[in-house]
């Protein structure tokens, strides 16, 4: 099956909203992007041009005023960081240093062209985007940690959240484009400027909808992989709705195509076919790490904000250089010599909907899949022990012979369709990519099916 190679979809999402004179110092104390200007130089005997470019930065921006979001990237070797008011990926942790819920994060409003919001934008505004099925979860965190500071934490029901995405090489360079253009500001004033001439540029939405759009943000966990959009109205055909062809500029809709309206599965199959993988992927009551779930690859991690919860073991982790464990995409099959050869020369993964190997996932329950580990396919045979030198006879000796524990090589997390999530151990999957599970039979006795796991190609080279 292919996923059709361009379109648009509603997102099973709900909004809170963060705002008050301390918002911003409490988003900062519970996420793991970087909210305060504070710049701190790490070493005071070098001279470094990128740490010196944002020295005064807690002077630009006021953070009792609606600025925007600090955008940076780990592994941009300028050490930029951009002031914008379009939106980022980020996480939410424990105090154990464990993954409550993956975000984005978005500057309320977005923009203020002809003065639309000016009555949002005198204080701290912020929405925080989560899947639906983590809102009490994080609700309960936020409210834990709110103690006096002056924040309210209201859930938005008004607004709606849809991701649009093209995979094409000139839409790719298309939102390059729109990044060098409108998004590198240094300061506040200019974020708000930027964001102002985006939408009346009409390079990207029409401009008669500006009071519509709410919350914007380039979907950059793997590299201009889509967009985000939130509005205050539905799209749809519905007489009361926007139209994707109203939404998009003239401009656009003279090199792309007005994309097709999608049901949400295929923005969901499409994550799984390229290796993206999100908190509510897993089974309920999972407890992973933000490098379990490549927070680091996917743009989502401030590595010198300073404290925060669950900052202790991330830096830690990350200090030490010793990630032993990654959240990898895998592909299921039924283990037979075609099968075997076919999916053995395989480069990449293929999603297909009417795999044989899906009647045999389909039943299995998510109390099971958590229980699931993966093993070598194919075991390696261990030499034979040397003799054991002749001992005297003992009464208290255990004649039965020893028999040796399989080791797992990861544990399966989420299946779609013929696709899936293994937490896989990295030492393993570096040697060997063919797998299997075994499922449980209700004749007695087990059945196995074949995983092949697969290195995402966005990750980066060592």
């Amino acid at each position: 099956m292919k996923i059709p190679g361009s379109g648009i979809s509603a997102l099973n999402r709900s909004l809170l909203q963060i705002k008050g004179p301390d918002a911003t110092k409490f988003l900062n104390g519970l996420s793991t992007s970087r909210f305060l200007p504070n710049i701190v130089k790490k070493k005071q005997h070098t001279i470094d041009e990128a740490e010196n470019r944002h020295a005064k930065l807690s002077e630009i921006i006021n953070i009792n005023d609606n600025w925007g979001l600090m955008h940076e990237d780990i592994y941009d070797p300028d050490n930029n960081i951009f002031v914008r008011r379009d939106g980022l990926n980020s996480m939410f942790l424990s105090s154990k240093g464990r993954v409550v819920t993956d975000c984005f994060l978005f500057s309320q409003p977005f923009h203020n062209l002809d003065g639309t919001f000016e009555g949002q934008i005198s204080e701290p505004n912020y929405l925080i985007e989560i899947d639906s099925s983590f809102t009490s979860q994080l609700q309960m965190l936020l409210k834990l940690h709110k103690l006096s500071a002056k924040v309210s934490i209201e859930t938005i029901k008004s607004m709606h959240s849809y991701y649009y995405y093209n995979d094409t090489a000139e839409f790719d360079e298309y939102l390059d484009f729109i990044q060098r253009e409108f998004f590198r500001s240094m300061d506040p004033v200019d974020a708000l400027n930027d964001a102002n001439s985006f939408i009346k540029s009409e390079v990207l939405f029409n401009p008669k909808l500006a009071g519509n759009i709410l919350g914007f943000s380039i979907d950059n966990r793997i590299p201009n992989f889509g967009i985000k959009v939130l509005m205050n109205k539905e799209i749809g055909d519905d007489d009361n709705n926007i139209t994707v062809d109203d939404l998009f500029s003239s401009s656009f809709k003279n090199n792309f195509a007005v994309p097709e309206i999608l049901k949400p599965e295929n923005i969901t199959r499409r994550r799984f076919l390229n290796g993206l993988f999100e908190t509510q992927d897993s089974p309920k009551g999972s407890s992973l790490l933000p490098f379990e779930m490549n927070l680091d690859l996917i743009n989502g991690l401030s590595l010198e904000k300073g404290c925060y919860v669950g900052q202790e073991l991330t830096i830690r982790t990350y200090n030490n250089g010793i990630i032993r464990k990654r959240i990898v995409p895998i592909q299921f099959f039924e283990i037979n010599d075609d099968n075997l050869s076919s999916i053995d020369e395989s480069e990449y993964l293929t999603l297909d909907p009417n795999d044989p190997v899906i009647r045999q996932l389909q039943d299995l329950h998510s109390s099971t899949l958590s229980k699931l580990e993966i093993t070598p396919l194919i075991e390696k045979k261990d030499p034979p022990p040397p003799e054991p030198e002749q001992q005297p006879s003992s009464p208290f000796a255990n004649s039965k012979p020893v028999r040796r524990r399989t080791a797992s090589s990861g544990k399966l997390l989420s299946i779609q369709d013929n696709l899936g999530f293994v937490l896989a151990n990295l030492s393993d999957i570096e040697n060997i990519d063919l797998y299997k599970i075994e499922l449980p039979c209700l004749e007695g006795g087990v059945k196995h099916v074949g995983i092949k796991v697969f290195k995402p190609e966005w990750w980066p080279i060592d």
